[in-house]
C-alpha cells in the first residue's frame, strides 16, 4: 500500500525535498504558503491580484516528470525589459488562475500538463499577508520585509534578531480558513514533513490558517522536522537544531516525532560567505528521547547553487542533499 507523505514548506527547500521523494512509491502532497509577496510573485500579486505563484511553481517543477525543455521554460527568468525578474512559470500560473477563476483548479490543470506526480495545495484559497510581532512590540508587515530586513542591524545578543529583538509571534491577515483539500491531505497522511526552508516565512505561515494546526495535531501521521543548515538573520539568529523544534511545537500545539539534523559543518569559505548575511551554522544539539527520534548526519549536498541572473532575492548557497533526505524519511515510514 502506497504511503501518504505531506510536505509543509515552500521555496527551494521544498523543491529539493520533492526531487528526492518523487523517486519513491508514495502519494506526495505539498502545502504552500499564500503569504509570499516578494520578487516576481509579489509583482504579480500587486498588479494582477492573483495568488502567490513562486512556491507553487517550484513544487510543480519538483514533482514534474515532463521533459527538460518544458521545465526550463517554466523556470526561465527574464533578464531585461518590462518582464525583467519575472519567471515564465509564475506568469503562466497567474494566467491560468485568471482563466479558471480558481487557483486550485489552475494547479490541477497545470499538473496534468507537467505530468506532476503528486498534489499541491495552497494553505488558503485566497492570498494573505504575513506579519511578525517582535518582542519589543514592533510589527513587521509583509513576508518579504520579514525575510529580507531593509536595514543593516546589529543584534543585541547572539540570540536576538532585528533591532535586538526576536520574533515573538506571527499573524495572517485576513484570518482565513485552511484549504479543505490541505486539511484532507493532513488527516490522511502517514508522515508530515516540515521544511527545510525559512522557519518564519516558508514553514510556519502554513500552520496559521484556521483549522490547520488542529488538523496536524489530530492527524495520526508521524511529524518530521528537517532542521535548516544555516540560521536566517532576523528570524532564527543563534538557533540550534533544538530551537527549531521548540518554535515549531509552539505553533503546532503538539509534539514533533522525529528530526533530521545536519551535523556536517560547511567549509570556511562558505561560512565566510554566509557571515556577510549574518547567518551562522545551525549546531546539531539534539538527542533521541522522550518521544523524539533524532537522525544526525551529513545532509549537505555537494552542489553549491548559483543564483539565476535577474533574480533580485537573496538565495542560500547550500542545499540539503535531496536523495539523503528522501531516503531517511522513507526509512521512518518503514
Amino acid at each position: 500500500m502506497r504511503k501518504n507523505i505531506v510536505i509543509i514548506g515552500g521555496g527551494t527547500g521544498t523543491f529539493t525535498l520533492l526531487s528526492g521523494l518523487k523517486k519513491y512509491p508514495a502519494n506526495l502532497s505539498v502545502i504552500v504558503s499564500t503569504a509570499d509577496d516578494g520578487g516576481s510573485t509579489g509583482r504579480l500579486r500587486r498588479e494582477l491580484g492573483v495568488m502567490p505563484t513562486g512556491d507553487i511553481r517550484q513544487c510543480l517543477l519538483g514533482l514534474s516528470d515532463t521533459n527538460q525543455e518544458i521545465k526550463d521554460l517554466f523556470a526561465y527568468r527574464f533578464e531585461q525589459g518590462p518582464l525583467k525578474g519575472h519567471v515564465a512559470g509564475n506568469i503562466i500560473i497567474a494566467a491560468l488562475e485568471k482563466l479558471t477563476g480558481n487557483i486550485q483548479l489552475a494547479i490541477e490543470r497545470l499538473s496534468k500538463v507537467l505530468k506532476v506526480k503528486g498534489s499541491i495545495y495552497p494553505a488558503t484559497l485566497k492570498p494573505t499577508t504575513l506579519s511578525a510581532i517582535l518582542e519589543n512590540g514592533k510589527v513587521i508587515r509583509g513576508e518579504h520585509n520579514i525575510d529580507e530586513p531593509k536595514v543593516n542591524l546589529k543584534p543585541a545578543s547572539a540570540r536576538a534578531g532585528r533591532d535586538g529583538f526576536k520574533i515573538k509571534n506571527l499573524k495572517l491577515e485576513p484570518s482565513l480558513p485552511a484549504n479543505p483539500k490541505a486539511i484532507g491531505a493532513i488527516l490522511s497522511a502517514d508522515v508530515i514533513v516540515f521544511g527545510p526552508g525559512d522557519l518564519y516565512t516558508s514553514i510556519l505561515p502554513n500552520i496559521l490558517p484556521t483549522g490547520m494546526a488542529e488538523a496536524v495535531k489530530k492527524s495520526k501521521a508521524k511529524k518530521v522536522l528537517v532542521a535548516n543548515i544555516m540560521t536566517k538573520f532576523g528570524q532564527t539568529d543563534g538557533f540550534k537544531a533544538s530551537d527549531f523544534v521548540k518554535v515549531s511545537e509552539k505553533y503546532l500545539g503538539g509534539k514533533i516525532g522525529a528530526v533530521l539534523e545536519n551535523n556536517k559543518r560547511p567549509s570556511s569559505d562558505i561560512l565566510k560567505k554566509y557571515s556577510t548575511e549574518k547567518a551562522k551554522f545551525v549546531e546539531a544539539d539534539l538527542k533521541s528521547g522522550q518521544g523524539l527520534k533524532v537522525i544526525s548526519e551529513n545532509l549537505i549536498s555537494d552542489e553549491v547553487v548559483k543564483k539565476a541572473s535577474g533574480d533580485k532575492l537573496k538565495r542560500s548557497w547550500l542545499r540539503h542533499d535531496s536523495d539523503k533526505l528522501a531516503k531517511l524519511i522513507w526509512k521512518l515510514l518503514n
